[in-house]
């Protein structure tokens, strides 16, 4: 049998251990709450410091210096938060200071580590300073889509044509978090990736050209309208989809032609976006045609039928009118529909 003074040894030991296991809790907790403090105390003396050398516009040497001592980590906080808030002359001095801090060099050796978080994190940092820098075409090209994204991000802000057909190629991307962030960002470049973008649309199909489709929408240059008539013959539903839609956009004869022609279409996604962009484009001569959608199987369809009939004013509402005095309970219970919606919500 176990003696007495072996169990009070084991509890004593035990006693020991857990009172040594609460004081390091206690003391780690202290630890942090003064930790806490310093960085605290540290960002508000730095944010404070950084506040002055930005307004002023004189680059105090001292001040710099001392910007320059505080945890690199402050440092991100306080340079990313001014950021923000700034642009023109005194977002040019934020980054000059950046730069003599270290931020921005730092950052850059970020971009360049094996670590993708690393990469990730050296990108954040200089897309939200601003910064040009060639190293957004090597993470445009990352293995990982986290940093490719961020870099689609960064590139936004450098509209340049090797950084545009460089993001082109990645309408493409087999990720939807990079694909999303370079149409994003294709979209705030604006008007200068017409040309560009068009070149592309002429050249690919697929998955790119889909991509390629949407962000061209926005745009709705007459320079698409060749590439989206072309690829609104593609067996793709999707391509056709976005083509319809592109083609509302654009306008004109030939566009609208082929919007036509896509309301037989075999899809019902092709058939209820050519009609919404009939509507767009108040194109009063396929009235007849849009009535024949009220009476289509499928209820995006109809509606968009409606809605398109809508938009034409006093010839579309003649047409709702005469379907609500026929026999097809579809056609008349959406023609009553779009009738009594206000004019607002009718768009």
């Amino acid at each position: 049998m176990i003696s007495q003074r072996i169990l009070d040894l084991v509890m004593l030991t035990e006693i020991a251990l857990i009172a040594l296991a609460v004081s390091l809790y206690f003391l780690h907790g202290v630890w942090l709450l003064l930790n806490q403090r310093r960085i605290t105390a540290a960002t508000d003396s730095a944010r404070e410091t950084l506040v002055r050398l930005v307004n002023t516009g004189v680059v105090d040497t001292e001040q710099v210096k001392s910007l320059g001592k505080i945890p690199r980590g402050v440092q991100v906080t306080i340079f990313l938060e001014a950021s923000r808030n700034l642009s023109g002359a005194a977002k040019e001095r934020l980054r000059f200071v950046a730069q003599q801090v270290g931020v921005l060099d730092r950052a850059r050796k970020l971009c360049e580590s094996r670590w993708w978080t690393r990469r990730l994190r050296g990108a954040r940092i200089l897309s939200r300073m601003d910064i040009p820098d060639p190293l957004v075409l090597e993470l445009l090209r990352d293995r990982n889509p986290a940093v490719r994204a961020q870099a689609a991000e960064w590139a936004s802000a450098q509209p340049s044509v090797p950084v545009i057909t460089a993001m082109l190629r990645l309408l493409a991307d087999p990720t939807t978090q990079a694909r999303f962030a370079v149409q994003t960002a294709l979209l705030r470049m604006g008007a200068v990736v017409a040309g560009p973008l068009a070149t592309f649309l002429e050249r690919n199909s697929g998955r790119a050209a889909e991509a390629g489709l949407r962000v061209a929408e926005s745009l709705a240059e007459p320079r698409f309208e060749a590439a989206a008539l072309r690829l609104s013959r593609t067996d793709d539903v999707a391509i056709r989809t976005a083509s319809a839609k592109l083609l509302g956009g654009i306008g004109g004869a030939p566009a609208a032609e082929r919007l036509v022609e896509l309301l037989s279409d075999g899809a019902p996604e092709v058939r209820a976006a050519a009609a919404q962009s009939l509507g767009r484009m108040h194109h009063w001569q396929s009235g007849s045609m849009l009535a024949q959608g009220l009476k289509d199987p499928t209820w995006r369809v109809r509606r968009q039928s409606a809605l398109a009939l809508r938009a034409l004013g006093a010839p579309g509402a003649l047409f709702l009118r005469r379907a609500m005095k026929g026999d097809d309970r579809f056609a008349v219970d959406m023609a009553q529909q779009i009738l009594e919606l206000p004019a607002a919500a009718a768009g």
